[in-house]
């Protein structure tokens, strides 16, 4: 285990649901988009601890937990809840506007080896919703 391991933040960034941007959506105040996210694709009764959590990581193991608790609410459609709170932060946060329009015509990539459905996974043959959806709301800016 003699790799270095690689943790530089970027501008680019600001396009993960784990930035340090709060977003408001349906009026309640959540500290990240990843906080947005794992709350609202749970059952009312599990979001509060998800809400609360200090971290987006912590959300989001809190969010692991309450699937496998069977809390996760079946009738939302997860890439439209994503689109929805992206929505918001972009309306909310100008300087993640203005970083995503800097992407230009740029194709946008969530490299992730292990995510197979908002990124790209390992060997790049995932779907990488995360990155058409912020393509999307990209070309909606123009």
């Amino acid at each position: 285990m003699s790799e270095p391991i690689n943790f530089v933040e970027t501008k680019w960034t600001y396009l993960s649901p784990f930035s340090a941007h709060e977003v408001v959506v349906d009026d309640i105040v959540y500290k990240t988009a990843e906080h947005a996210y794992q709350a609202l694709r749970m059952k009312p009764e599990a979001r509060a601890e998800i809400i609360d959590s200090p971290s987006p990581l912590e959300a989001w193991r809190r969010a692991q937990t309450s699937k496998e608790n069977n809390q996760i609410d079946e009738s939302v459609d997860k890439l439209e809840l994503m689109e929805k709170i992206f929505r918001a932060k972009l309306k909310q946060h100008k300087d993640v506007r203005d970083i995503l329009e800097s992407t230009a015509t740029q194709e946008l990539l969530k490299v992730y080896d292990t995510d197979y459905y908002w990124g790209t996974g390992a060997d790049g043959s995932g779907e990488n919703q995360m990155g058409k959806l912020w393509m999307k709301l990209r070309a909606e800016l123009e």
